[in-house]
């Protein structure tokens, strides 16, 4: 033994052991990369942990990325945190090299417009040092109304993302962004008709539009949408008590992909947007009513590069038939996820779609698809929870559903909430024939684990008995 009482050998691995603990590793790694590990840190969290190493100890002034948000800080104190710390990384600017901001966050829930001029001025901090991101989040707490960004912003010619929420836009100074890929605005409000469509003509690169909640009361009748270089737009409203929803109009010969809520089809033009492949209509919030499927259609059948359709809670339009018909629509998406007792039975009609693959439905069991092609669909169908009592009648709807499904399926995926759903009584059982469904490939999936998987193979197997594979939560049975 050695004067530790520990072995030699035994005692050398235990010293060994103790320094690789003992190591700090992470101060071992390359200063951009500690550097790209701090940019995920809240500001105010970042100049504490350079304090934690003396190498590290200027490393802050070198974080591309300022995050600053007001949880959890007085007005007054975070104010006065944020005017102090950009008047020290000003000084580092002259000492360190690689000191440059490339992206400005600033998150408050407490905004006071008695404040604009010193947000003016960290905005115009951010802007003269070449920013490229900025993302800013307003919640004002008094009457002053909103902020207002300042011209030195809307005129950088460094500034690719622009993201704003809870603010206003006006026209009184033009915009000239050349940089900017995306412009996303929540609960931005127009002061001015076309306040937003002014804002796009000065931005000659936009590939990226998102409107959420905006107030566009002011803007008149229709929504006019103009751009060369779009590429994605997604218009939304969560709150349509508050928001007026808008025809839109848009010119973007450019266009790929288009999400939108609440569309109205009647005074709405997509007619220039030869270019979509993308195509999401959400019609939740609308009220009920009786719609004529034809402009629907229209629209469909109209876009030449269509490949991908998704179309959410297009129940609440009382369509009873939708007939789809696109000559390169390769994937076909049906989301009705509101639930009401008055569900009425919905048909889907097929009728040309020679490229079409794929096909997803979710929702009530009171839907039904066809088609004429002899294309081989990958079909996924979620079934919505319904009930509490899976009883007689509920299985006699649910195989009615299944002989519904009226296409040459490749593979089918059944997502359910639990085996219940599917397992039927054995008196029922007894008293029916077989369905006789033609798949050859199942999925099953079940949100809760099977209490009766062998119970529940036995149905799954009597459904189709042409079945070649079938699978239950991953794993396969045969």
């Amino acid at each position: 033994m050695d004067e530790n009482g520990v072995e030699n050998s035994s005692g050398f691995l235990v010293k060994r052991r103790v320094k690789r603990a003992s190591e700090d590793r992470i101060s071992k790694l390359p200063d951009s990369i500690i550097v790209h590990i701090l940019s995920f840190l809240p500001t105010p969290d970042v100049v504490p942990t350079c304090l934690l190493s003396k190498r590290w100890k200027l490393m802050w002034y070198s974080v591309p990325k300022l995050y600053l948000s007001d949880n959890d800080w007085s007005p007054e104190k975070f104010f006065n945190y944020v005017d102090s710390f950009l008047e020290h990384r000003k000084k580092g600017m002259y000492f360190i090299v690689d000191s440059v901001i490339t992206s400005f966050q600033l998150h408050m829930d407490c905004y006071h417009t008695s404040k604009a001029t010193r947000l003016d001025k960290w905005l115009t901090f951010a802007v003269e040092n070449k920013v490229k991101e900025i993302h800013l989040n307003l919640n004002f707490c008094d009457e002053g109304g909103y902020y207002c960004i300042p011209k030195l912003v809307v005129n950088s010619k460094d500034l690719v993302i622009l993201e704003l929420v809870g603010l206003t836009l006006k026209t009184c100074y033009s915009v000239r962004l050349p940089a900017l890929k995306t412009l996303s605005l929540t609960y931005v409000y127009f002061e001015e008709n076309d306040a937003i469509c002014n804002f796009l003509w000065g931005c000659p690169s936009l590939e990226k539009l998102l409107l959420s909640s905006c107030d566009l009361i002011e803007i008149g009748d229709v929504l006019r949408l103009q751009s060369i270089s779009l590429k994605f737009m997604k218009i939304e409203y969560e709150d349509c008590v508050l928001y007026t929803v808008l025809p839109i109009q848009v010119e973007a010969i450019n266009l790929e992909c288009l999400e939108l809520e609440r569309p109205i089809f009647e005074s709405s033009n997509l007619s220039t947007c030869k270019a979509i492949r993308n195509l999401s209509l959400d019609f939740c919030g609308l009220p009920m009513k009786d719609e004529d499927p034809s402009s629907l259609e229209y629209l469909i059948s109209n876009l030449p590069l269509l490949e991908i359709l998704t179309l959410k809670n297009s129940h609440i339009l009382k369509l009873e038939h939708i007939k789809i018909s696109n000559q390169r629509l390769r994937s076909l998406n049906l989301k009705n996820r509101w639930y009401t007792k008055d569900d009425y039975e919905m048909n889907v009609i097929i009728e040309s779609a020679p490229q079409l693959v794929s096909f997803c439905y979710e929702g009530n069991i009171n839907f039904s698809i066809s088609t004429e092609s002899s294309n081989l669909l990958n079909g996924k169908f979620i079934i919505l929870p319904q009930h509490d009592n899976y009883d007689a009648n509920w299985f006699t709807s649910l195989m009615n559903f299944l002989l519904n499904l009226n296409c040459s399926w490749n593979i089918v995926t059944l997502h359910v909430m639990s085996d219940k759903v599917i397992i039927l009584p054995k008196k029922f059982k007894r008293m029916c024939q077989s369905p006789l469904l033609n798949w050859k490939h199942l999925s099953v999936i079940t949100d809760q684990k099977p209490e009766r998987e062998s119970d529940l193979e036995d149905v799954l197997i009597w459904i189709s008995l042409s079945l070649e594979t079938l699978s239950i939560n991953g794993k396969i049975i045969f």
